[in-house]
């Protein structure tokens, strides 16, 4: 079955997918935060690994090696998913586990957060970045930079010495080398994002060369159509992947079409923010030059090289973060709600229910559809 729709003007948003880079095991065996069910389902991988170990720490020390190995999270991705990932999974760790598990268990979890850069955070200024990897040190995350997975099958995990592209064949040779396995318990891949089938296929059909994302001009126009735009993920328009980029570009496109004038878009960028946990956070903003508020909060001026940025760190950058987030959902509920899970996970502690992933798989039809197999419902069918 398929279906053919006529249109005045057309305005690809579909995003992008984990990006495995083409390495063996890593879909069939990693665990992804890019859809509504990746959180889902990472969320009942880690509630069932604890409750099998805490089962398994009755039996002695018989099942000691098999415990370690559920116990062990690696996350690959030293960006800000990443970073934010491991330092939840940390707080969880030092608050809520202890509480429910005791410290048997809570003390033999280890999380490993894995880079294949030589630092963490690569779109923050190396300052910045240096504090986010001390933080997460000093609660018990084990970071590994200039590392990266090369083979994935079943609980095992590869990793070796990362080398540049421009690697010689003594280099790539020495660092497989040095390439050890190890036993996990979870594989969260956060190592970056690729182009969805689609966006490759337009871009094919249009004859560009680069199967990223779809080339566009200054006004977000698919180079070689009329009247067809890309933006977010989906689009190359030479700024950075990220929802703030995203977000500007759907603006503009809906004042465009609203007015019915094609303008060229200009990226504001509002700063960059991170949560490292524990009431702690860290914010890049640019610095206009007029009189500024970072300094009454205490930012401090990352210098020349930081191209006038100015940096933020602990409590304040923290609130500025969830102040954020929390203004762009899009409803009053919405802000409530999350508010209210806020101040409960404050008294009680988060959830630690596994969730029920009930809802059967909408029936594939024969067009690319977007998410894992579980829909969100099954309305709508191509």
């Amino acid at each position: 079955m398929g279906l053919e729709l006529s249109y005045d003007k057309l305005v690809i948003a579909v995003g992008a997918q984990p990006n495995t880079f083409g390495i063996p095991g890593v879909q069939e065996h990693g665990l992804f935060l890019k859809e509504a069910e990746d959180s889902a389902k990472l969320h009942a991988k880690l509630l069932s690994n604890l409750e099998k170990a805490a089962a398994l720490s009755h039996q002695g020390n018989k099942y000691a090696t098999e415990i370690d190995r559920l116990l062990k999270v690696v996350v690959v991705g030293g960006g800000p998913t990443g970073v934010e990932l491991c330092a939840e999974l940390a707080d969880f760790k030092n608050h809520d586990v202890v509480k429910r598990y005791g410290t048997d268990i809570s003390d033999r979890i280890q999380i490993i957060l894995v880079e294949a850069m030589p630092r963490i955070l690569m779109p923050f200024d190396e300052s910045l970045a240096n504090v986010a990897k001390e933080h997460l040190v000093s609660k018990g995350v084990e970071v590994r930079t200039g590392c990266g997975v090369t083979y994935v099958e079943g609980q095992d995990v590869t990793m070796q010495p990362s080398t540049p592209r421009t690697a010689t064949a003594e280099q790539k040779a020495e660092a497989a080398s040095k390439a050890k396995s190890e036993e996990v318990g979870a594989l969260v891949w956060v190592a970056g994002i690729g182009a969805r089938p689609l966006v490759k296929k337009l871009a094919k059909q249009l004859g560009q060369t680069d199967m990223r994302g779809l080339k566009v001009d200054e006004t977000l126009k698919v180079e070689g159509t009329n009247d067809v735009y890309a933006i977010g993920d989906a689009a190359l328009s030479g700024l950075p992947p990220t929802a703030q980029v995203a977000a500007q570009q759907g603006k503009h496109i809906g004042r465009a079409l609203r007015d019915g004038i094609d303008s060229p878009f200009k990226y504001n960028h509002m700063g960059s923010l991170i949560c490292l946990g524990s009431n702690n956070g860290m914010a890049q903003f640019p610095d206009s030059g007029k009189f500024n508020v970072w300094d009454a909060i205490g930012a401090s001026n990352l210098g020349a090289d930081a191209n006038d940025q100015r940096g933020l760190t602990g409590l304040p950058a923290f609130v500025i973060w969830r102040s954020t987030y929390w203004t762009k959902l899009l409803s009053t509920s919405s802000r409530l709600s999350l508010a209210s899970d806020w101040v409960k996970a404050k008294l009680n502690g988060r959830d630690v229910v596994e969730p029920v992933l009930k809802r059967a798989a909408t029936l594939k039809a024969p067009v690319e559809s977007f998410g894992t197999e579980l829909k969100r419902n099954n309305t709508i069918r191509l």
